[in-house]
């Protein structure tokens, strides 16, 4: 997450312009800034957890991924290995 107030970095298209999700999306992730509404928590037992602190609109651009990607077979290595009880799948 920035550690600068994210507020102060709302990209908001011009008037009567509607920005797409792509567009947003390089937006924030060139300046490497979090779009607003999104705080890091300690969520017992499983470890930190990001939470949304403001509703979003379906297809609405939220974070960048910054974690390692990964095939369905090294997942499934990996969660034999060391199970969490927790995985995520996503469409890149």
């Amino acid at each position: 997450m920035c550690p600068e107030n994210p507020e102060n970095y709302k990209m908001r298209p011009r008037r009567g312009v509607k920005s797409s999700p792509v567009d947003v999306a390089k937006q924030f992730v060139t300046k490497k800034i979090d779009m607003p509404g999104f705080k890091v928590e300690n969520i017992p037992p499983t470890g930190r957890g990001v939470i949304t602190q403001k509703p979003f609109q379906n297809g609405d651009f939220l974070l960048h991924y910054h974690g390692q990607l990964l095939t369905w077979e090294e997942g499934d290595r990996l969660e034999e290995r060391n199970s969490t009880g927790f995985r995520f799948f996503y469409q890149v």
